[in-house]
């Protein structure tokens, strides 16, 4: 699996990173932006985990800029809804987990926070989907 997917990522996965109002909503756009930019003929799908306004939120968390959205979405990016049942603005760290349900059930992906620049070629990283792992 690991030479299919250093060949030109000919295996197609989900790259997954968190986007909501304010700050990450910026990163966000810097983020797919980057990703484009070094990797032009990438095949993975780019998902954005949007957290949905409830009771964890004392405000609204979505994205709050139509420019960004548009902008969001022209890079590819598919902004995805999901609810915060468990965590919310209490402890927005558990939103990456929360918001793992909104992928695809079954596709193989990768999750990175916002703040992530990408510099070179994703191939070079050589993900083994086979052999899941964590940071």
């Amino acid at each position: 699996m690991y030479r299919a997917i250093r060949a030109g990522m000919s295996q197609n996965f989900n790259i997954f990173a968190i986007a909501q109002g304010g700050r990450l909503q910026f990163e966000a756009v810097l983020f797919a932006a980057s990703l484009r930019h070094s990797n032009p003929h990438l095949k993975a799908k780019l998902y954005l985990g949007e957290p949905q306004p409830g009771p964890k939120w004392n405000g609204n968390p979505r994205i709050n800029n139509p420019e960004v959205r548009e902008l969001l979405e022209s890079l590819g990016a598919e902004i995805v809804p999901f609810e915060s049942k468990h965590f919310g603005a209490t402890y927005p760290y558990g939103n990456k987990i929360e918001g793992l349900k909104a992928l695809p059930k079954g596709e193989p992906f990768v999750f990175f926070d916002t703040d992530t620049l990408f510099l070179d070629d994703l191939s070079k990283a050589g993900f083994d989907f086979a052999k899941p792992t964590a940071s």
